[in-house]
């Protein structure tokens, strides 16, 4: 897919993506329905071809489940690290991902170039013991600073955070 598919979506295509981010099952009568009532005249045989040049386009990869988070848990933290400069500091960032990648409640893990090396965002329970600190501690010897902080991650664009997967 190249970047040009991205930046030719019109309000309308925004407008179906964001509908079917919310319930990728709505039915194209009920896009349209709601697209005219934003003042766009558009059919559901449009919808229906639009959605259809958005997947021939790679801009809609698929159609997923996407379940109730059952943990009623909605507390996030960032962890920024700051890891010894060497030679083998990217073998450091990927023993540091491969560990964090199988704990349950990470959502994020990311290099960064400049001051930090790496982000990590998870997801914290109160009730359990506190990863971040978990983290940290594992791999205290190879990191010269870090920092933990509480983040809202309520509001997301969905659009724009799809962009990170490409």
């Amino acid at each position: 897919m190249s970047d040009d598919a991205w930046s030719n979506l019109d309000k309308v295509d925004q407008k179906i993506i964001e509908i079917l981010n919310s319930n990728a099952r709505t039915p194209s009568k009920e896009i349209a329905d709601e697209l005219k009532k934003s003042g766009h005249d558009v059919s559901d045989r449009t919808i229906r071809k639009r959605i259809e040049r958005l997947e021939k386009s790679g801009i809609i990869k698929g159609y997923k489940a996407v379940l109730t988070d059952v943990s009623g848990i909605n507390e996030y933290q960032a962890i920024l690290m700051k890891i010894k400069p060497s030679k083998s500091l990217e073998m450091v960032k990927n023993s540091i991902k491969d560990f964090i990648i199988k704990l349950d409640n990470y959502l994020m893990v990311s290099n960064m170039e400049g001051e930090w090396n790496m982000l990590v965002i998870i997801q914290i329970d109160s009730a359990k013991s506190n990863t971040s600190q978990k983290i940290v501690e594992k791999f205290s010897e190879e990191l010269t600073d870090y920092r933990i902080n509480e983040i809202d991650i309520k509001n997301v664009n969905i659009l724009n955070m799809s962009l990170l997967l490409l």
